[in-house]
């Protein structure tokens, strides 16, 4: 028997008022080409009826005991300890969230890119499924584009995104050895770091220390749930990049981790071109009477809108009409921009973190 089929693939699935979406979740698990072995969902912190959907969908429940202030990573350390003592090293842990949807090769991918040398961890290529609300579109086609630059730099993983990612058993062994020993930033104990906004990215940030590559797997698909709400949009990009920022502050600068930090530089940079542009705008109109326009702008901007749609020219008509319109898209990048600035603000002044459904 090869050892593909030797290998056991455990699912853990942490859900959080997750009644509307968990059953979906585990039908595309239990219908993978290549069969898990084990599908367990944790229900933490529920007012709803996600566990006995859950149970009834067919995976095993694992009700955590007492409260979890620990939320999402609370969940996750708790069940994962419960687990390991009955793990061999050639297994693999595969934790998603409870509103993914994974294609049916995706554990199949996922295996395959983890016999690669130092590849550490592996995680989903998601994107939206296609709805016609208009922040849908504008949200798919943000993940369209990310996945595109994803591809560009080879498949290099930025954050092991909790749509679904994959650990080889062993990776997670050395991880908690090295959080109890305090070679990596955590507690004893524990797999994820309970502390900072987003758990995904610090998790990224260990397997990077520890030395292992974190990928993105060609064939490891997923589609997750949109934000319905601006709001919500809102309090969901102010958790990750707290998250971010977070684990920037744990690890300081390395030097795998220095794209990292011109990344945010660079976000904060151009986040404040658009307030720069406006205000120069009304300071000429006051100065001159009048807002000077040059008509040679006008092939630079056709570039532009040009570019805006190839990059999302697989999502359809309509992501492909709300590229070309520019005005929806450039009003989704302010709301983005101002969860970059609050987030940061918030960081600064230690506020507690919001966490929600995503």
């Amino acid at each position: 028997m090869s050892v593909y089929w030797r290998t056991r693939v455990v699912v853990v699935v942490p859900a959080y008022n997750e009644a509307a979406t968990i059953a979906n979740t585990i039908r595309a698990l239990l219908a993978q080409t290549r069969p898990v072995d084990r599908l367990i969902v944790v229900p933490n912190n529920c007012s709803d009826d996600t566990a006995k959907v859950a149970w009834a969908a067919g995976a095993e429940v694992w009700e955590m005991p007492g409260p979890n202030p620990h939320k999402k990573a609370g969940a996750l350390n708790w069940a994962i300890n419960l687990l390991l003592p009955q793990l061999d090293d050639r297994d693999m842990l595969l934790v998603t969230d409870a509103d993914s949807i994974l294609a049916p090769g995706a554990v199949t991918a996922g295996i395959r890119e983890l016999g690669r040398r130092g590849v550490g961890a592996v995680c989903a290529d998601y994107r939206l499924g296609r709805q016609p609300r208009l922040l849908d579109i504008l949200q798919g086609n943000e993940y369209a584009r990310f996945s595109r630059w994803i591809w560009r730099k080879g498949g290099k993983a930025i954050v092991l995104s909790g749509v679904a990612t994959l650990f080889p058993v062993p990776v997670v062994r050395r991880i908690m050895a090295a959080r109890a020993s305090g070679d990596l930033p955590g507690y004893p104990g524990e797999f994820y770091h309970r502390d900072p906004a987003t758990e995904d990215i610090e998790m990224t940030f260990a397997v990077q220390s520890m030395g292992y590559r974190p990928r993105v797997a060609p064939g490891f698909d997923a589609i997750t749930d949109s934000m319905p709400t601006v709001q919500a949009l809102i309090t969901q990009r102010v958790r990750w990049q707290r998250g971010m920022l977070d684990s920037l502050r744990l690890y300081g600068l390395r030097w795998w981790n220095v794209g990292n930090w011109l990344r945010q530089l660079g976000i904060y940079t151009s986040s404040l071109l658009v307030p720069l542009y406006v205000i120069t705008l009304i300071v000429s109109w006051f100065l001159m009477g009048f807002v000077a326009w040059d008509p040679r702008w006008l092939p630079i901007t056709a570039v532009f809108v040009l570019e805006r749609v190839v990059t999302v020219r697989r999502q359809g008509w309509w992501a492909l009409l709300t590229a070309a319109a520019l005005l929806p898209e450039w009003c989704y990048e302010q709301v983005r921009s101002f969860a970059y600035w609050r987030a940061l603000a918030q960081t600064v002044c230690g506020t507690d973190r919001v966490w929600i459904n995503s």
